[in-house]
């Protein structure tokens, strides 16, 4: 979770429970009209929609209050683009506070409403500079690549760095996230495929399973390691090799434990977010992509960031 102050977490997870955002940016421009709108007291109100002017997710104007664009991913969903990072925070913050019922269960809790297009929010609110670094490591690998598969790119981000940079691009994801994707890349050299599971890439096709072909110079895994479990990495690997051209290389970008700065948090982090995810060391990785089959397996850090890859080859 980005470094915010947990009260401004804590305070908009209240007024996003409670109402007070939803009259906030629908009809209330008033403390008064909050108040009117919501079960909450005119303490409570007044208090609240001080700090959110003071944090910038409101402005308080003659005419009245009015939502920033920092509140704008509580205003819209339309445009995963528009909504920023905060909804999701704050949609991870739920499954932080049940930790101690899913450490004792081992079960997430059901994912809130919108969690597919606050996640897929937060993944497109993420910087430029570190899509492009992520990109620029993943084809130093290979350097006579042509075509790129992206696996569970999201909202196309590293999708549309690698088209930009001349590459054949396809990205694969679970339908709900393609069919966000379609109109957010309609005008995008980009092929957009469901894909069954997040460990199988193979076409989802009214319940046929249909192989893609197996002519990609490069499969793209960026931050989907840490929340599959070992079984699951395995058997992405495998998956991969199978779409991967001879001499083809799969590239994994992630935080590894022992190199990776606060990597056990990250680990944490799944164990809250996800049924089975952690954060893996190079050893394990080592591993994974030796048993399915990937030759010269090596990691190196990616400049600019916190983050290390790991990459293999398929034999020619």
């Amino acid at each position: 979770m980005p470094d915010r102050d947990y009260r401004t977490l804590l305070l908009l997870r209240a007024a996003r429970e409670t109402g007070v955002i939803d009259a906030l940016v629908t009809s209330a421009n008033t403390v008064d009209e909050v108040v009117a709108e919501t079960d909450v007291t005119e303490r409570a109100a007044r208090i609240t929609v001080d700090a959110l002017v003071e944090a910038g997710f409101l402005e308080d104007l003659e005419e009245g209050l009015e939502p920033t664009n920092k509140m704008l991913g509580f205003i819209t969903k339309t445009d995963v683009r528009s909504i920023g990072s905060m909804p999701h925070e704050l949609d991870r913050l739920e499954r932080w506070l049940a930790l101690p019922e899913t450490m004792q269960s081992g079960v997430v809790p059901e994912k809130p409403p919108n969690w597919t297009r606050n996640r897929l929010g937060s993944m497109a609110a993420m910087d430029d500079a570190t899509v492009r670094a992520f990109v620029t490591a993943a084809v130093h690998e290979h350097a006579d690549a042509d075509r790129v598969l992206d696996v569970r790119g999201g909202p196309g981000s590293y999708a549309r760095e690698f088209a930009r940079r001349g590459y054949e691009v396809t990205l694969v994801d679970e339908p709900a996230v393609i069919d966000v994707d379609e109109p957010l890349l309609q005008h995008e050299d980009i092929d957009l495929v469901p894909i069954d599971s997040a460990t199988d890439l193979a076409v989802a096709d009214d319940g046929e399973r249909e192989e893609l072909a197996a002519d990609y110079d490069i499969v793209f895994c960026a931050r989907v390691a840490r929340g599959l479990s070992p079984a699951e990495n395995r058997t992405l690997l495998e998956s991969a090799r199978e779409v991967l051209a001879p001499g083809g290389t799969v590239v994994f970008i992630d935080t590894l434990r022992e190199q990776a700065e606060d990597a056990a948090l990250v680990g944490a982090e799944m164990l809250a977010q996800t049924d089975a995810g952690d954060a893996y060391d190079e050893a394990a990785f080592g591993e994974w992509f030796g048993d399915a089959g990937f030759e010269r397996i090596r990691t190196a850090e990616v400049p600019g960031t916190d983050h290390q890859l790991v990459a293999g080859d398929k034999p020619e």
